[in-house]
């Protein structure tokens, strides 16, 4: 039972952070995106520093010293990834890159089955075929393919955290999700901080409640997805996130006003199609 709901949690969290993230990038416009990032990553390790030792899910020394380099490599990963997620949300309207987003758990498990075959899932492929097809087709625009520099980042921010997830999977052999997630946080934020160089003084009193509700959201959706990689697999899990870039999508359009397009509309019921139809078979 708990299998099952633990997806669903990181997808509702994951969709609400999103979309406040969009939120907090328009309302606060002095914030650049990676400046963004890195506060948010000190408000997450404080809130893990708090809980962890709560938990009392420590490696041994031993376990720590050979999985420094798999959690480096996992820090590396993140950091670049996630300035790229940041800078295409700030360049580009959320109807735009939620098709990719949609593409992104397909992406990732095709990533992670060419590493692990207990991952491997024939059908991935074919799906991720079409959906690139569709994903091409619906930003065809003039006679070329319309891809922004936004898009782009986040094509980028798709492989790496595709990447991500093969490295996840060795490391969640080791650590508690929880735990795993303060060394990643606290390596991410050692490497944004040296990459970013942020402005501190740009951070107001007003700023802290929605730093603070986006690290609530940040924690509960790892812990959740975490969790779920350790029961249910990165395959299944992966699926479930789908649901994600939909309720993103919708909220945009209640609370953002985005527009929505045809092309992109049309392109995200295919695409969910095909992640129902691979579900269905697995």
């Amino acid at each position: 039972m708990l299998g099952a709901i633990l997806p669903l949690i990181g997808v509702v969290t994951d969709a609400i952070y999103l979309t406040t993230t969009k939120v907090f990038l328009r309302r606060f416009g002095k914030f650049t995106s990676r400046e963004f990032g890195w506060f948010l990553f000190v408000v997450v390790v404080i809130i893990l520093a708090i809980i962890v030792p709560l938990t009392g899910h420590w490696p041994t020394l031993a376990q720590f010293q050979t999985s420094f380099g798999w959690l480096v490599m996992a820090a590396i990963l993140a950091c670049a990834y996630n300035l790229l997620f940041f800078w295409g949300m700030e360049h580009e309207t959320i109807s735009e890159i939620e098709p990719f987003l949609l593409f992104a758990p397909l992406g990732g498990i095709v990533i992670t089955s060419i590493f692990y075959p207990s991952e491997r899932f024939v059908q991935v492929y074919t799906a991720i075929a079409i959906a690139s097809l569709v994903l091409l087709w619906s930003h065809y625009k003039r006679h070329r393919i319309a891809l922004s520099r936004g898009i782009w980042a986040i094509i980028a921010y798709i492989i790496l955290s595709g990447l991500e997830l093969v490295v996840l999977k060795q490391l969640l052999s080791t650590y508690s999700p929880l735990t795993l997630y303060l060394f990643r946080c606290v390596l991410i934020l050692i490497g944004l901080t040296i990459i970013v160089r942020p402005r501190l003084s740009i951070l107001k009193p007003h700023h802290l409640p929605f730093l603070g509700f986006l690290g609530v959201l940040v924690v509960s959706s790892v812990w959740a997805t975490y969790s779920a990689y350790q029961i249910r697999g990165i395959s299944e899990t992966r699926f479930v996130f789908t649901l994600s870039p939909i309720l993103v999508y919708w909220l945009s359009a209640v609370f953002l006003k985005e527009k929505w397009h045809v092309r992109t509309i049309l392109a995200s019921i295919v695409i969910i199609g095909l992640v129902v139809w691979v579900s269905l078979l697995k």
